[in-house]
């Protein structure tokens, strides 16, 4: 049986009166083809560049957050 690789999930919140960072932000997500789910949450299997991502979100007034993805129903 062929072992599948992590999933991770970012959850953040962006201020509003920062539109430039959500712009910034999309464009890193997408540069590393993580898809979206919603509006602010974003499915990615590169943990490490999830890292890179929330921590400059959170540099720059915003808050984030990592999960690892585990479905169990």
């Amino acid at each position: 049986m062929k072992q599948s690789q992590n999933s991770f999930l970012i959850v953040f919140d962006i201020p509003r009166d920062i539109p430039l960072l959500a712009l910034r932000v999309n464009r890193m997500l997408k540069r590393i083809n993580a898809q979206k789910f919603q509006h602010s949450i974003w499915k990615s299997e590169k943990l490490n560049e999830l890292i890179a991502i929330a921590t400059f979100i959170k540099q720059h007034g915003g808050k984030a957050s990592i999960l690892e993805e585990k479905f169990v129903f």
